[in-house]
């Protein structure tokens, strides 16, 4: 994918796709950069040992959201044979693949790199000499077998307006027809967004910390709006899944203090929810409805499609 190395071209087309869809250009940007990182790592020897899961999964490769992110969640698939360090090369390697064009800027906070889990913040260059937000979030990290996965393909709003304007000649001169990659399951995703947030449920700060997870409860209003999901839940090996999840999370991570040793019933998301999504519903409102590029769930819709979940583990 080599558009942005047209630069007037690119502006031109950024512009017009974001006029089309009624998205701001910024996200059309931005979703530009996403796509061409993963598309930089699906033509790497590394595509097959790793697996693009989170939010920005459900969105680049299932459609079951509408929201935009700036973040690239990947897991390595588990290598029996694979030593610590090779391991830690691995997780390297897959980085620059997907930083191809990208420069890494330090970030206190964000940034952190150790043998089994690399976050880093890698800024590309804006069409919009204004734009503050010209920043992706890689986080790559080797600590689950990310299973059941499926290979699905990607694609940019860019390609889809240029489909629509038919203009294939622009599609294959600048190398932005569709790829495919490895994309952790639906139901998986699922698991994952409800256990991490049954984790920081237990922290100190309990809404400081559920406040930095509020993506999860709109994505996970739309994976309980997916058919598909829906029968998952409702299915007997849901919450034989969950608890497999959930002890390998503990067995996995040791914060919040005293994680491992919690009981599910005492999570304050079981028993306390509606308190709890009083103190986090303006903060829902107010973050997704700056990500989102359609309109989004409103509060009550996010409550009482998680407390039919909730009521599911108890």
């Amino acid at each position: 994918m080599n558009l942005h190395s047209n630069k007037t071209l690119f502006e031109n087309i950024i512009r017009a796709t974001s006029e089309k869809y009624k998205i701001n250009p910024i996200f059309i940007e931005k979703d530009y950069w996403i796509t061409k990182a993963l598309y930089h790592l699906s033509i790497s020897e590394y595509c097959e040992n790793v697996v693009f899961k989170g939010g920005t999964s459900l969105s680049k490769a299932y459609q079951i959201i509408q929201r935009f992110s700036e973040d690239i969640d990947i897991a390595i698939l588990h290598q029996e044979s694979f030593t610590g360090n090779q391991v830690k090369s691995l997780i390297r390697n897959v980085e620059k693949s997907l930083a191809t064009d990208l420069e890494e800027i330090e970030y206190n906070n964000l940034t952190s790199k150790g043998s089994r889990f690399r976050k880093s913040v890698y800024q590309y260059v804006s069409v919009d000499k204004l734009n503050k937000s010209n920043r992706l979030i890689m986080e790559i990290n080797s600590f689950a077998n990310p299973i059941p996965f499926e290979k699905l393909p990607i694609k940019s709003f860019v390609y889809d307006f240029l489909v629509n304007e038919n203009r294939s000649d622009y599609i294959e001169q600048y190398l932005l027809n569709p790829f495919e990659i490895n994309v952790l399951s639906k139901n998986q995703t699922l698991l994952e967004k409800l256990v991490s947030l049954i984790r920081f449920s237990f922290d100190e700060d309990i809404v400081r910390s559920l406040s930095s997870k509020i993506r999860h409860f709109y994505d996970i209003y739309f994976l309980l709006s997916d058919k598909d999901c829906v029968s998952f839940v409702y299915s007997t090996s849901f919450f034989e899944q969950f608890q497999i999840l959930l002890v390998h999370d503990q067995q996995t991570f040791n914060e919040p203090i005293g994680w491992r040793e919690k009981s599910l019933v005492a999570s304050p998301l079981i028993s306390n929810f509606q308190s709890l999504w009083e103190q986090l519903k303006e903060q829902y409102t107010n973050e997704l409805s700056v990500l989102a590029f359609r309109e989004i769930p409103s509060e009550d819709d996010v409550r009482i499609k998680f407390e039919e979940l909730l009521t599911l583990l108890k």
